[in-house]
This record gives structure tokens, C-alpha cells and sequence, in this order.
């Protein structure tokens, strides 16, 4: 080998822990095509335990091959403060705000650089997908997941990885929401209420039922009842006489 292929050759090096990470999360995808294959729309939450924990972890997984992502969006302090009253087209870090506030008012309010618009900052954290969260919102996630794995390997660009941890968390959300325990009850301030059986249709939450009821009660006088002295108190206490002797 001529050194010029030698030094072409070493133009690119695995990063070290992505042929074991990478080999884990393509383990962990192909048994998930097992799990669901034994589902169906409706079935019991639990059964979709299996599926959301073998998504979270091939979250991890991806998440650790893929680049780490801004706290704050900002590329001077990833890792700083956010900014809780940030105005809208500014990023949400709080030292490079309070920079642009303090350069606003010594410009007597004039804008001090051009504020980055909304579609252009950073992305933070990962996507959380819309409800309703079904069965087949699911499946389509997870084609998605299938697609994109057969396109992974050792050379691939991170963006490859980053886009495999997203749809990862999408379906991971799913996942979870479908395993948590169904609304019987219709309640949205009670989801997991047991149901009232002699409520009317829509109204089965048995607190809000029970609630109702008391505030049908028509209002009465509170009795007082006479004071007992001490002494008398003590012979109602007693329930039998005690015998001679």
C-alpha cells in the first residue's frame, strides 16, 4: 500500500463505543418487531409494557450515539440559564438575552444585532408527538424506526443518529401513554376513578358522582345537642349496673 492511500485511509476513525452501541440498538429494534406482531388495537395496557421499555432503551442507546443537544440552544453556553421571560425570535439563554437587553437600552431601545428568527434556532430537547396516541400511530412510528435502521452503520453522519433518537421518542411517548391504565370513568379530573354503577351514562366517575349527590342535599339546621356534665357522662357510660357485693 502506497502512503498516500495509507494517509487516505486513516482520513476517518470509528468513534470509540459506537460498533458495541450500535450493535445494541439494532439488537433492541429487531425484537421489537416480536412485540408488537403480538398486539392488537385494544389490547390490555400492560401488554404494552415490553414494548415501551425496549423503546426507551433503544432511546438511550441512540440518544448516546447521536450528538448531545443544547440546553439552551446557545453555542456560547449549552449548559446555562434559560431565560423564563425570553421575547419572541430570541434564543433561551439568559446571559446572551441579558447582553441584548443591556445593548437595547444603552442604543435609547434601538435593536442591537439582528434577533435570530424562530425557524432557525436550535431545536431543544426531543419532539413529543400530538395525541390521540393509538394503536396504529404506533405501528406507523415504528415503520419509520425500521426504515431508518437498515440505513445505519459505523460511517453514518450524526444527523443520522439524531434523527433515529427523535423518532425513538416519538414512539417511546406512544408507547407509554398506551400503557398507562384507560379512562373507564370518562373523567378527565378522576382518569382512573373507579366507576359508579348507578350513574347515568358519561357521569360514572364515583367522586364526581359523589360529589353531585352531596350538593343535591337540601341544607339543614345543625342540632345541638344538650351539654353533659361530667359526672353524668360517666353513669350513661355505663351499660350495666354492677352486681352487689
Amino acid at each position: 500500500m502506497s502512503p498516500q492511500d495509507q494517509h487516505g485511509s486513516r482520513g476517518y476513525s470509528v468513534p470509540t463505543g459506537r460498533p458495541y452501541a450500535l450493535k445494541e440498538l439494532q439488537a433492541t429494534l429487531g425484537s421489537l418487531g416480536d412485540h408488537m406482531r403480538e398486539l392488537y388495537d385494544g389490547a390490555h395496557p400492560a401488554e404494552y409494557d415490553g414494548v415501551a421499555d425496549a423503546l426507551y432503551i433503544a432511546f438511550q442507546t441512540a440518544s448516546g450515539l447521536a450528538p448531545a443537544k443544547s440546553y439552551t440552544g446557545c453555542p456560547e453556553h449549552p449548559n446555562g440559564a434559560l431565560d423564563p421571560e425570553a421575547p419572541d425570535g430570541w434564543g433561551r439563554c439568559l446571559i446572551c438575552n441579558d447582553r441584548r437587553r443591556l445593548g437595547l437600552r444603552g442604543q435609547g431601545g434601538r435593536t442591537a444585532g439582528a434577533a435570530p428568527a424562530a425557524g432557525e434556532q436550535r431545536r431543544l430537547g426531543y419532539p413529543v408527538p400530538d395525541p390521540p396516541y393509538t394503536h396504529d400511530a404506533l405501528r406507523a412510528f415504528l415503520r419509520t424506526i425500521e426504515d431508518r435502521r437498515f440505513h445505519l452503520g459505523l460511517s453514518s453522519p450524526p444527523e443520522e443518529f439524531v434523527r433515529m433518537a427523535d423518532d425513538l421518542h416519538r414512539a417511546f411517548i406512544v408507547a407509554r401513554e398506551l400503557s398507562r391504565p384507560r379512562n373507564a370513568s370518562g373523567c378527565s379530573e378522576h382518569p382512573e376513578a373507579p366507576i359508579d354503577p348507578d350513574a347515568p351514562p358519561g357521569e360514572a366517575c364515583i367522586f364526581c358522582a359523589g360529589r353531585r349527590r352531596r350538593a343535591q342535599r337540601p341544607a339543614q339546621t345543625p342540632e345541638m345537642l344538650p351539654r353533659i356534665r361530667r359526672g353524668e357522662r360517666r353513669q350513661l357510660q355505663r351499660r350495666f349496673e354492677r352486681p352487689p357485693g
